[in-house]
């Protein structure tokens, strides 16, 4: 297992994590940089918008159908939520929101996709086989992929997410650093990749869901001065509040 990447506070920062045999990708968090969110309307009936690909509303709330039909049938899904609670990790993304928790993975995995094309970093369909049988198998793949707040379908996608992550920040030293100073600079490195890529592919968010903030990599809090809250939506979300 690589050492873990910390943050100018020394805390080690963890971002997933897989039962049985744990892997973990580390995300930096309040790094340097201007805050990205959406700088338009978005087109009617879209959740979010990421380069060509569209996120409908329609597709989001069958995402979260399924997911809500598959999750019953997973104890182990909220054994892997309980485990990262017990451990100060909020998992799912927003708990009291299925579909901001859902929508935030689906954002993340595509901006971390075009990260590593951006990088010429890539991952074979082995590499994703690998994976899954050295952590569990599909079973425990599945679970996390629930705890997530997405359905079972989008297991191999998620865990090529995870290692296109890994291999960006692999090429970018942060596990290898040999020095606070050195780390942090990767970690800044790696990023300003993720936070370009966003301009890229001109990401823009239903204000409905939030705004995304590339600086802390999440999706924000849904704001009064977006847009009314959904009822059971709250103005906080994944440690990040509204401003006032």
């Amino acid at each position: 297992m690589p050492d873990v990447p910390r943050d100018p506070r020394g805390r080690g920062i963890e971002k997933d994590a897989v039962i049985r045999k744990p892997f973990k990708i580390m995300i930096a968090a309040g790094l340097a940089g201007a805050a990205l969110t959406a700088c338009g309307p978005v087109k009617t009936g879209a959740a979010a918008l990421v380069g060509n690909d569209r996120i409908t509303i329609a597709k989001l709330n069958s995402t979260v159908d399924e997911w809500s039909k598959e999750l019953p049938k997973y104890p182990a899904a909220q054994q892997v939520a309980q485990q990262a609670q017990a451990q100060g990790k909020q998992i799912p993304f927003d708990p009291s929101s299925p579909q901001r928790s859902a929508l935030y993975q689906l954002v993340d995995m595509k901006v971390w996709n075009e990260v590593a094309r951006a990088e010429g970093v890539s991952i074979s369909g082995g590499q994703v086989d690998a994976v899954i049988a050295q952590n569990g198998g599909k079973p425990a793949i599945d679970a996390n992929v629930l705890a997530q707040g997405l359905p079972v379908e989008y297991g191999r996608d998620w865990v090529k997410s995870i290692l296109l992550r890994g291999a960006v920040f692999q090429k970018y030293g942060v596990n290898t650093a040999q020095d606070q100073q050195s780390q942090q600079r990767a970690l800044e490195q790696a990023a300003g990749s993720y936070q370009r890529a966003g301009h890229r592919l001109r990401l823009e968010v239903n204000p409905r869901y939030g705004s995304f903030d590339f600086q802390r990599m999440v999706l924000g809090p849904v704001c009064p001065t977006l847009s009314k809250p959904d009822s059971g939506t709250p103005t906080t979300s994944g440690g990040v509040s509204c401003q006032a």
